[in-house]
């Protein structure tokens, strides 16, 4: 299994919402960040759906900091959505998933 990672926009009311489909690990980390900034760049509100997302690893860890810090930074919000399975377990154990506010669904999102 190639490791890869595939991101689409999704607009959901004020919200731009992530949708990352794939692998988030030591290959795709950089790409996921690059389209994390970039998203961020665009809107005062970016949620990234985790649901079609199959694993994360330490470096996936390290771009969803970067990117809550950034959104900090710039007085944006950056919240997570749709966290189950095995990337809900490493956030989990991690202490991640105490970091970022979490939505079941971006539908959840006002």
């Amino acid at each position: 299994m190639s490791a890869t990672v595939e991101f689409k926009e999704i607009e959901k009311g004020a919200w731009l919402v992530l949708q990352a489909i794939g692998r988030i690990d030591t290959t795709t980390a950089k790409s996921a960040e690059t389209a994390g900034l970039a998203a961020l760049a665009k809107t005062t509100k970016l949620a990234l759906d985790m649901s079609k997302l199959e694993y994360i690893s330490s470096a996936g860890l390290r771009v969803l900091l970067r990117l809550g810090k950034t959104s900090k930074r710039g007085k944006k919000m950056f919240v997570l959505c749709g966290v189950a399975g095995m990337v809900k377990e490493i956030l989990e154990d991690s202490g991640t998933d105490t970091l970022f506010q979490i939505y079941g669904s971006y539908n959840e999102l006002q």
